[in-house]
């Protein structure tokens, strides 16, 4: 098991501690980490590029980040949801017939 500890300053949840909480791993792709990494209130620079960084759950709102992922995931796009939604459009950008 890897340990894991979050790296939001005053959190003291680590996989050890708390092993009940979920841990996301902060990806690996500089710009993406650094966002990341600030967000947290953290100095990238304080965190080696190499280093497996977490948060854990108690700083994502789970059930939103989840549904906005498999939307994101699925690929969704306003005219998929619109024509799902029984084709009412929601403004003329969004009217599936503007796009054929």
């Amino acid at each position: 098991m890897v340990y894991k500890w979050c790296v939001v300053p005053q959190c003291t949840n680590t996989s050890i501690k708390t092993p009940e909480k979920m841990f996301v791993s902060i990806p690996k792709k500089t710009k993406i980490r650094k966002k990341w990494l600030m967000l947290a209130r953290r100095n990238p620079k304080d965190i080696a590029a190499s280093t497996n960084a977490f948060m854990c759950e108690d700083h994502f709102n789970i059930e939103q980040d989840m549904a906005n992922y498999r939307q994101y995931t699925m690929g969704f796009s306003q005219t998929i949801i619109a024509s799902i939604l029984g084709r009412f459009p929601l403004s003329p950008l969004t009217n599936p017939k503007t796009y054929e």
